[in-house]
């Protein structure tokens, strides 16, 4: 499923883009997160020698994995970015630099040696790759028992107040429908998450029978993982007969901000749109609960995909 369209470039591509932003304004992966997978990878593996975080942005997921694996592969395709990587793992939080190998390419093309790498994650970015292509790469580089391992969170919703998310689903709504006009890559990506990422393959040449669907505070329902119900494109889903689908409640994935901090989500997500295209609906949202400084409950839908090498 490779790019099409007008737009050929993912938005972390985009050169007004803040990754000092995009920390400030997303959530903290819970150590839930890392527990499912770690959890998954002992039953299959529980070999800690290598890791890859694909797409790896800043380092986020890669520092967590330092604290478990020998080795670190940080790889992302976007320029300076595995630089950022490399400052943060090294500077903020003190990881020697010999624990990792930072790597300027793309999921597709990845020069990782074959069946070196016992656990892959790539977190918020699969839905910007050439899926089929990608998971080629990963069954490529994952050793036999190995885990491969994506997630994806989507837009912050608003909990318990259901005036301030209808306001918030009005903004996503139009920012989605600007992703269509735009086509490539942000239509593309946008149809992924609309999927509920039904639209990953597992091919039984490469991945043990079993592989785990599991939708965290979703009902087990994909649909709160797409940006916009309304413009909703979803990808024909191509899950295996054999797939494993799982609904959990994970208060991990959830918060108290306030409506700032919920619009600074949303310019964290690219490519960004004008703001007076959202004004109306951004008020709508504080008046809902009260003012911009007032609190907020926020949850996260999540998917995690875990599967096994054979």
């Amino acid at each position: 499923m490779a790019p099409e369209g007008k737009s050929e470039k993912p938005g972390f591509a985009a050169p007004n883009f803040s990754w000092a932003e995009y920390i400030k304004y997303r959530p903290l992966y819970p150590a839930s997160y890392y527990d499912r997978i770690y959890r998954y990878h002992a039953q299959h593996s529980n070999t800690w020698d290598v890791a890859h975080d694909v797409g790896t942005g800043p380092g986020i997921v890669a520092s967590g994995l330092a604290n478990k694996f020998r080795h670190v592969v940080v790889s992302d395709p976007n320029d300076t970015y595995v630089d950022i990587a490399c400052d943060r793992l090294t500077n903020e939080f003190g990881f020697p630099k010999s624990q990792f190998t930072f790597l300027q390419e793309s999921a597709e093309k990845s020069s990782v040696q074959d069946g070196t790498v016992d656990l892959l994650v790539i977190a918020q970015a699969m839905h910007w790759t050439d899926i089929e292509a990608a998971m080629e790469s990963f069954a490529r580089q994952v050793k036999s028992g190995g885990t491969v391992a994506i997630s994806f969170y989507g837009r912050s919703l608003i909990a318990k107040n259901p005036k301030a998310l209808a306001g918030l689903e009005k903004v996503y709504d139009v920012w989605v429908a600007k992703l269509h006009e735009m086509g490539g890559f942000p239509s593309r990506a946008s149809r992924v998450t609309d999927s509920g990422f039904d639209v990953v393959p597992f091919s039984t040449k490469h991945w043990e029978p079993g592989v785990k669907r599991i939708f965290i505070n979703t009902e087990g329902k994909k649909e709160p993982i797409c940006m916009s119900l309304k413009n909703m494109k979803p990808f024909e889903s191509k899950v295996g007969k054999d797939d494993v689908m799982e609904a959990e409640r994970d208060d991990g994935w959830t918060d108290v901000k306030d409506s700032e901090w919920v619009k600074g989500f949303f310019t964290s997500v690219l490519p960004n749109i004008p703001e007076e295209d959202v004004k109306e609906f951004w008020t709508e949202v504080e008046d809902a609960v009260g003012g911009p400084d007032k609190p907020v409950d926020i949850v996260y839908p999540a998917v995690q995909l875990l599967a096994t090498r054979k």
